[in-house]
């Protein structure tokens, strides 16, 4: 149930039924090439891409081993709990091998081929596409690089021309990420001739919304780059947020699931068809703190109405979630909206921007701005947020705002479905405190089976206790 490929496709056929169309004549216009009548047109292949990153990336492996780590959740039953336990080779080449193969063999494929398509292939012009899917291979070929570390770019997507890719360093793909972002912008400014309208999940095909989106993932990687630059990746930071997200309204977030078997919010569906995750007590904890609201809110109940967090590396295994609380509905539910980079999320990057360059003031607007946001997405009642900031453990004032403030209420804000990115954080920061009781998290996944089986002379010798480069400097 839980692997990459059942849930991409199962995902994909309900979210491409749901999805209004166009008639069969345009389709067939489109899609119809009498010299290559096998090869999938770019309206079919951005869909199945966008429903592929909520779907592969967001609601499977990658995400769910990363909310153990980072201790929203901890691991309750079979794999996700020898890991959470750190049961020696529990976290191994084949526990990652769908996120790679899903990255690698369907992601970075169907949108490497819109972009040749789109731009000089049989598709010529369609530079909408080209720009969305630019953006796209931007933000999974992040999740690569920052999950494995060195990874394939420059030589991957070759089909057969090059089965076994060579691999880049992590710093010449932030640079690759960066080039591409500026041409995503450039392309979606170029007359086109065909508008994605429906085919694009996300935004409609607005090209100023994808290019808000594609400043504010510039953004997001920028900041990751704290520990190597701290002083220019702030600045650069900031120059991309000023053409960012405006406001709530242009979050990157998936809405498209149905109450459909097959289109059900993924984390939905493997909370009732598998259950291996809890809430932690690490967040149930840091929300009892701080008196957060969210703790109730996003807090499910057991049998007798009490609430019951998990300790991570220490909890008895429940899969009947008898014992332990699970996600409340009020964030889990068959059409949950699944959050991928939102405003409350850019805030709290201008909020750490802001205070690495020494300016306290407007990094303490931005996180009061980033906490208000998130408790907004999360639910919480606006009188509720209004007592919640008054209190001096979350305001502190603008002299005495730490960075530990700021990636605690982002953690807190990231809470279930931004695992990937509290992650990158923690890493970066080592906030917040983690409290597994059978060792620290991985520093870095490590790289899926199927590539050691087919291109073991090219992947790094690394194991999972070291850091990327951003976050220790070294390239393997």
């Amino acid at each position: 149930m839980h692997t990459f490929r059942f849930l991409f496709a199962a995902g994909l056929a309900a979210l491409l039924l749901a999805a209004p169309g166009c008639s069969d004549d345009k389709l067939d216009e489109i899609d119809t090439n009498p010299n290559d009548p096998l090869t999938a047109g770019v309206r079919q292949l951005l869909p199945a891409a966008e429903a592929g990153l909520a779907v592969g990336i967001h609601g499977n492996e990658a995400a769910w081993f990363a909310t153990t780590f980072v201790e929203h959740s901890a691991g309750v039953h079979a794999q996700f709990e020898q890991v959470d336990k750190r049961v020696p080779g529990s976290f191994n080449n084949t526990a990652t091998n769908n996120t790679w193969v899903g990255i690698y063999a369907a992601l970075l494929k169907d949108l490497d081929t819109i972009i040749r398509q789109g731009s000089t292939g049989r598709e010529a012009g369609a530079w909408r596409y080209v720009g969305i899917a630019k953006v796209l291979k931007v933000y999974t070929l992040s999740v690569a690089t920052d999950l494995y570390g060195r990874v394939p770019n420059t030589a991957a997507s070759q089909g057969i021309a090059n089965l076994k890719p060579t691999y880049d360093t992590q710093q010449s793909i932030y640079q690759d990420m960066d080039r591409l972002l500026t041409e995503a912008v450039a392309d979606l400014d170029k007359p086109t001739t065909l508008q994605p309208a429906n085919a694009d999940f996300y935004y409609g095909g607005d090209p100023a919304k994808w290019k808000k989106l594609a400043y504010a993932l510039q953004a997001r990687l920028a900041n990751h780059l704290s520990k190597r630059d701290p002083q220019g990746s702030a600045t650069k930071t900031l120059a991309a947020l000023a053409q960012g997200l405006a406001s709530p309204a242009d979050d990157f977030t998936f809405r498209s699931y149905s109450t459909l078997a097959t289109g059900e919010n993924v984390w939905f569906q493997e909370r009732n068809d598998r259950s291996h995750f809890a809430v932690s007590r690490t967040i149930y904890d840091i929300w009892t703190g701080l008196n957060d609201p969210r703790r109730e809110l996003l807090t499910g109940t057991l049998a007798d109405g009490t609430r019951v967090p998990a300790p991570n590396g220490s909890s008895q295994s429940d899969q009947p979630g008898t014992l332990y609380s699970r996600a409340s509905t009020n964030l889990v539910s068959a059409t949950a909206p699944q959050p991928l980079l939102t405003f409350a999320e850019q805030k709290f990057i201008e909020a750490e921007a802001q205070l690495r360059l020494g300016s306290g003031p407007a990094a303490y607007a931005a996180y009061q701005a980033g906490v208000s946001a998130a408790l907004a997405n999360q639910g919480v009642p606006a009188a509720a947020a209004i007592t919640y900031l008054a209190q001096a453990s979350v305001s502190p004032g603008a002299s005495a705002l730490t960075q530990e403030n700021i990636i605690t209420q982002k953690y807190l804000g990231f809470y279930i479905y931004g695992a990937i990115e509290a992650y990158n954080d923690y890493r970066r920061t080592g906030f917040p405190a983690l409290r597994n009781t059978e060792g620290p998290a991985p520093r870095r996944y490590p790289y899926g089976q199927s590539e050691l089986d087919s291109n073991r002379e090219n992947v790094p010798a690394t194991t999972s206790a070291d850091g990327v480069w951003w976050d220790d400097g070294t390239e393997d």
